[in-house]
């Protein structure tokens, strides 16, 4: 449900969405899948495009919806539909001569299609989950982080599934190490702990280990600030009880827009 809010509580709303899509593209820096290239992190990631999408993906997607009219829970279909909707997004984004990227909205609107077939593929409990397509979503999740006040806590934890998934199939010092910022982003620290173990069993040196245990500490330090934020931005029960109370429809502006 998404609610609008005013004054101090709405200024902190807003500060989360920020926060959050901030950390988890510094995380993907860190974990040297972006950064260090022109173009920025997008670029880095391959996520530079003409601002449209192509007649190839319409017909791959429509291929896929007509498999799942047939069958909502085949595997293969709700694996291509959310690869596709990324490829798709990916093609819509923009880039200006210096090398941004943006994400426009049909970006934005096509890995939020991606996402929901994504989760839906999950609900159908494959016995090996794409790692491959669950790289692209955690790229995904950290484009949408924050543009949607009702999926703030659900988009953390898409994160976090995609990249244990990525962990477990291509376990290294890097996913072991993305792995643990995302779980204690999440509130997963059971999970993270487990994932710093293993960074640190991985870690080719003592400077990758200083690496880990920075980072880490920082992981865990934001995790708990974004959870006590969402926590305090969340409408009280008097909110909830009354219909009047708050509640709307209205999702609240950034800053800047």
């Amino acid at each position: 449900m998404l609610f609008e809010l005013g004054g101090k509580r709405k200024r902190l709303i807003q500060v989360i969405y920020v926060l959050l899509a901030f950390l988890m593209a510094i995380a993907l820096v860190g974990f040297g899948i972006g950064g260090g290239t022109q173009g920025g992190i997008f670029d880095a990631l391959g996520l530079g495009g003409d601002g449209s999408s192509t007649p190839q993906y319409d017909a791959q997607i429509q291929r896929a919806e007509d498999a799942l009219q047939a069958d909502p829970k085949d595997e293969k279909a709700l694996i291509q539909l959310a690869r596709t909707h990324f490829l798709a997004g990916q093609s819509a984004t923009e880039q200006d001569a210096q090398g941004r990227i943006t994400f426009t909205e049909e970006t934005l609107a096509q890995y939020r299609d991606a996402t929901d077939a994504w989760e839906r593929y999950l609900k159908t409990k494959p016995k090996q989950p794409d790692d491959g397509v669950a790289s692209l979503m955690l790229q995904a999740y950290t484009a949408l982080a924050g543009t949607d006040p009702a999926r703030v806590q659900q988009d953390i934890e898409g994160a976090f599934e995609a990249s244990r998934i990525v962990a477990e199939a291509r376990p290294s010092f890097g996913s072991y190490l993305q792995l643990a910022t995302y779980a204690y982003y999440a509130g997963e620290n059971e999970a993270g702990d487990e994932a710093t173990k293993n960074a640190l069993k991985e870690a080719p040196d003592p400077t990758s280990k200083s690496q880990v245990k920075q980072q880490v500490k920082q992981a865990k330090a934001q995790g708990e600030a974004i959870a006590k934020a969402v926590k305090q931005s969340a409408p009280d029960q008097s909110q909830l009880q009354n219909p009047l109370g708050g509640l709307g429809g209205t999702q609240p502006a950034l800053p800047g827009g």
